[in-house]
């Protein structure tokens, strides 16, 4: 699905689970506020492989950050394995994952997709 977005239509940046590693070098190089203005200004950010991670304080900080300068003025696509109803467990901080699942389930559009992995159907 990435792939189809990426080449398609639409003006995106596609970041798959580095997202929050970049995030924390932008902090570490002190930088930290130009890469979350670009981050809020895609026009489409996809995160894929979302809940492969817990997320710390930090991380839960700047996921928190990067949606909510999204929220509804941004499209936001986010990819897991992971059901929706495990999500909250992977934050490290109540608070944060309240304000986050808030933001990112709120007025989304979901599609699940039940079934066998496809990658070990196409070997």
């Amino acid at each position: 699905m990435p792939n189809q977005i990426c080449y398609g239509s639409f003006s995106n940046r596609i970041k798959h689970s580095y997202l929050l590693q970049e995030s924390a070098h932008a902090h570490s190089e002190d930088n930290y506020y130009e890469y979350s203005n670009k981050m809020a200004g895609y026009d489409l950010l996809v995160i894929d492989d979302f809940g492969l991670k817990d997320l710390n304080l930090d991380k839960c900080r700047d996921l928190f950050e990067i949606i909510e300068a999204r929220d509804c003025r941004k499209s936001t696509v986010i990819i897991s394995q992971m059901p929706v109803a495990n999500w909250y467990q992977l934050f490290g901080d109540n608070t944060y994952a309240d304000a986050c699942l808030s933001r990112m389930t709120s007025k989304a559009y979901r599609l699940d997709f039940p079934g066998r992995d496809r990658r070990v159907e196409s070997k």
